[in-house]
């Protein structure tokens, strides 16, 4: 019998300021408990930057990215981001990717957003070849890749996280990676979405990301205000209001 994955309290970055801001504030942050901080990468800062900082300020938090798009780094580039950072923080990083949206896809840096799921399972599949030191000449659904060789040999290879929502994406989270990232779910729906990844993982323990909004006041009206504001783009987008039908 397998012990459970232990639950790790997070924090999105970067935090409110300029980066080069942070060092006390990360330090805080793990004063108070928090044991991982993950990234995200939409219109803001990268999704890399954040962590490397932290990586060399603040050696007691975990680092993830929650998530990279799969679509907007070349094949080659991804894996030297994710070896670079996974040498900066051994044992520290996981790499969190997904399909972002066609918003950001498409519309903001200009690739066709076709075939997620594939080009989604593309991704982890070369990372995990290129990660492996071995020469990676291989044609993959959505890309090819002639004589790729990381140059950047981490200690510890790190854990790839799959972001997803529903039952395909979920299932390929569990068979083909280490785990998976979900957003703007309800708590019954994360008992939901957990239990499609535990039978797809087979009775391998999978690490579940799951990104939860809090915004503490005493107004409440303005918190819902905000918060209709803040859920209205995702919840439009087919991937969640495909989940909620």
């Amino acid at each position: 019998m397998t012990m459970p994955l232990p639950i790790r309290p997070g924090m999105t970055v970067p935090l409110p300021g300029p980066l080069h801001t942070h060092r006390d504030k990360l330090a805080e942050l793990a004063d108070l408990g928090y044991t991982d901080i993950w990234s995200a990468e939409s219109d803001g800062a990268d999704g890399f930057t954040p962590l490397a900082l932290a990586a060399a300020w603040e050696p007691r938090l975990r680092l993830g990215t929650a998530i990279i798009p799969a679509y907007t780094r070349a094949p080659a580039c991804f894996a030297q981001s994710v070896a670079s950072l996974a040498d900066a923080a051994p044992g520290r990083f996981a790499i969190g990717i997904g399909s972002s949206s066609n918003v950001i896809v498409e519309r903001w840096n200009g690739v066709p957003f076709v075939e997620p799921y594939k080009k989604v399972r593309d991704v982890v599949r070369f990372l995990k070849d290129a990660l492996s030191g071995e020469k990676v000449s291989k044609v993959y659904d959505t890309f090819e890749v002639n004589g790729f060789r990381l140059g950047v040999r981490p200690e510890q290879t790190p854990p790839i996280l799959v972001a997803a929502l529903r039952e395909g994406m979920l299932r390929l989270a569990a068979r083909e990676a280490d785990g998976t990232i979900i957003n703007w779910l309800s708590a019954e729906d994360v008992t939901k979405v957990a239990g499609v990844v535990r039978d797809a993982a087979g009775g391998d323990d999978k690490e579940i990301v799951a990104r939860i909004f809090v915004c503490p006041s005493e107004n409440a009206a303005a918190v819902r205000a905000a918060g209709k504001f803040a859920i209205a783009a995702p919840v439009n987008q087919v991937f969640w209001y495909s989940f909620q039908d």
